[in-house]
């Protein structure tokens, strides 16, 4: 599946818990082609991501944007 965004580069251990986030509050994202999740890195900093949404597990985080 093509994307719309160039994927933005997070570390694989950042990816991975926005990633995991994004899975357990699924229902919330469910059905939304692009959709921003708000939650902390893995530096504490907070961060709205920007990401775009092919169904459960396959996104493309395509902007990180510090709040």
């Amino acid at each position: 599946m093509e994307f719309v965004f160039n994927t933005f580069y997070l570390s694989s251990a950042e990816y991975a818990k926005i990633v995991g986030e994004i899975n357990t509050n699924y229902s919330k994202y469910e059905g939304l082609a692009f959709a921003v999740h708000a939650s902390y890195g893995i530096n504490n900093r907070a961060y709205w991501y920007y990401f775009e949404n092919h169904g459960y597990d396959n996104y493309n985080i395509y902007m990180r944007v510090e709040m």
